[in-house]
C-alpha cells in the first residue's frame, strides 16, 4: 500500500525545524514538500517594514525573541562555532533531504495553489504558520487540511497562545490538533495533549515542548487514515478566546511577574 502524503506549511523557525525533523525521519508517511511563510505581519511588507512594524506592536523584547527563535537560528546554524548543533532550519533540512521547498508571502495565490496540485498531497500539515488559507486552498480536491496549535482550544486561539496561557497564568497548557477552517483556529478539534504548567520554563521551552507533543498527535492521526475520537465533552467548558499579537504593555506583564521569553543559551539546549 502507498505511503501518504504530507506536504508540510510553516515559517522558518526552531520549533518548524523540530517539527520537519519529525516528518523526515517518519517511514509511514512520505513528506513530499514544504511550504515556507516569508510574510511578515501582511503579505505588503518587507522583512525591515515588517521588523518596524512588529517592534511598534510587541516592543523590542518580544520583537528580539522572534528574531532569535527564526532568523538568528537559520542565520546563525552554518557558523563552524555551531556545526555541532544537531537542529537544522528549515531551509538546510529540505536541501539535504531533496524536498521541494515554496516560499511564498500569499499561500492563496496561484504559484502557491499550482504547488500544492502538482505534489498531490493527502494532508496539508501548518503548524507555526502566519497565513491564513481561503477556500481557492482549502477547496483543493482530496486534501485534509490540519493544524498544530499549541493551546487548549476553543481557548487562545490566535497569535501565540503559549505566552497568553502564561501571562494569564494558566495552570494547565496544551496543544490541539484540528482541521482548518476559512478563520483562524476554528476548525473542528481532533486530539489534544494537555500537562500542568512548569513555571520555571520559558515561553521558548514551552513552545518547543508543545509543539513536539502536537506533532507526535499529528503523525498519529494521519497514520491512522484520519481517524481518532473528535474533542468534543473535553473541552466544552473553556472560554472560547482569540489574541492577536502581544503588545508591549502584555510583555511588561509578563516579565514584571517574573516569566521569561527565553535565555539565549535555551538555542543551544533544543536540540
Amino acid at each position: 500500500m502507498s505511503k501518504k502524503k504530507v506536504i508540510f506549511c510553516t515559517y522558518s523557525s526552531i520549533y518548524s525545524s523540530k517539527i520537519l525533523e519529525q516528518l523526515i525521519e517518519d517511514t509511514e508517511l512520505e513528506l513530499v514538500a514544504v511550504i515556507n511563510s516569508i510574510r511578515v505581519l501582511h503579505p505588503r511588507y518587507g522583512h525591515i517594514r515588517g521588523s518596524i512594524e512588529q517592534i511598534r506592536t510587541s516592543g523590542l523584547r518580544y520583537s528580539a525573541y522572534l528574531f532569535f527563535i527564526t532568523s538568528f537560528f537559520s542565520w546563525m546554524r552554518p557558523l563552524l562555532f555551531m556545526q555541532k548543533w544537531p537542529l537544522r532550519s528549515v531551509h538546510t533540512l529540505a536541501k539535504l533531504n531533496n524536498i521541494p521547498l515554496l516560499d511564498t508571502r500569499d499561500i492563496n495565490n496561484s504559484q502557491s495553489t499550482d504547488f500544492i496540485k502538482k505534489y498531490s498531497p493527502d494532508y496539508l500539515l501548518c503548524a507555526h504558520f502566519n497565513q491564513l488559507l481561503k477556500q481557492q486552498v482549502l477547496g483543493i480536491a482530496g486534501v485534509e487540511f490540519i493544524n498544530i496549535h499549541p493551546s487548549l482550544l476553543p481557548a487562545y486561539k490566535g497569535v501565540d497562545p503559549v505566552f497568553f496561557a502564561m501571562n494569564d497564568s494558566q495552570k494547565q497548557i496544551g496543544v490541539s490538533l484540528h482541521r482548518m477552517s476559512p478563520t483562524f483556529d476554528t476548525g473542528e478539534t481532533l486530539l489534544q495533549a494537555s500537562e500542568v504548567r512548569d513555571k520555571t520554563k520559558s515561553l521558548l521551552c514551552n513552545n518547543c515542548h508543545l509543539f513536539e507533543e502536537g506533532i507526535k498527535l499529528a503523525l498519529k492521526w494521519m497514520k491512522n487514515n484520519g481517524y481518532s475520537n473528535v474533542i468534543s465533552e473535553e473541552n466544552k467548558d473553556l472560554v472560547d478566546s482569540y489574541d492577536s499579537w502581544p503588545t508591549a504593555k502584555d510583555v511588561r506583564k509578563f516579565r514584571k511577574s517574573g516569566q521569561r521569553l527565553m535565555h539565549i543559551s535555551e538555542l543551544w539546549m533544543q536540540q
